[in-house]
């Protein structure tokens, strides 16, 4: 041991020197990790196609409401689901859950989970254009048909509650489109770490 002070360049080059114990990722790990995360997606997705039933079924109920006169009632309620359906398809077209090869190398499945992952990411990043547009046109129509059958007495309250409905809508639309930015990042990250993975020697 030495009573020489070590200047910060000599210290920065002692501390890149050091030896460094090389990480290694098994088939089995990879295969775990793919299989996680496979699991997540369909959770995920099985309770989206949940949802999806419950508005299919609420609308089409509403569609059959003898109430509201207007011809555009029952056509406002039929676009609102299919505007769901169409959500539940691109959910399984985009973003559908992915069951990694059974027989596979390291690499192979590190391929096949990033390819996964930068697909997911994709999907959460775009998500405004295949989850939230669709459903857009019906929920515009739904409002102007109960606007056409409001009686003119309960206009300006109806109007009230349909701004309210409206600026609600908007930051909820808001919220998802961030929280999927977010979880995009989140995945982003993951797909990083497998590139610098496969970079090492």
């Amino acid at each position: 041991m030495t009573d020489k002070p070590v200047l910060p360049g000599q210290l920065r080059s002692l501390w890149q020197k050091m030896p460094t114990d090389a990480v290694v990722i098994t088939a089995e790990e990879m295969r775990a990790k793919a299989k996680a995360f496979e699991r997540r997606i369909r959770r995920r997705n099985f309770i989206e196609y949940g949802a999806t039933a419950f508005v299919v079924a609420i609308f089409s109920w509403y569609a059959t409401w003898p109430k509201p006169a207007t011809p555009l009632w029952p056509i406002a309620n039929i676009l609102c689901v299919l505007g769901a359906l169409y959500v539940a398809f691109n959910l399984h077209r985009l973003a559908r859950a992915a069951t990694a090869p059974a027989a596979a190398s390291v690499i192979g499945l590190i391929d096949f989970h990033r390819a996964d992952l930068v697909r997911q990411r994709n999907a959460l990043v775009t998500v405004w254009r295949w989850y939230l547009l669709p459903v857009v046109p019906g929920f515009v129509l739904w409002l102007v048909a109960i606007w056409i059958g409001t009686p003119p007495g309960a206009q300006a309250r109806v109007a009230v509650g349909m701004i309210m409905v409206v600026l609600v809508c908007i930051a909820v639309f808001a919220g998802i489109i961030l929280l999927n930015f977010l979880g995009a990042a989140r995945l982003q990250r993951m797909i990083e770490d497998l590139d610098r993975y496969k970079e090492k020697p």
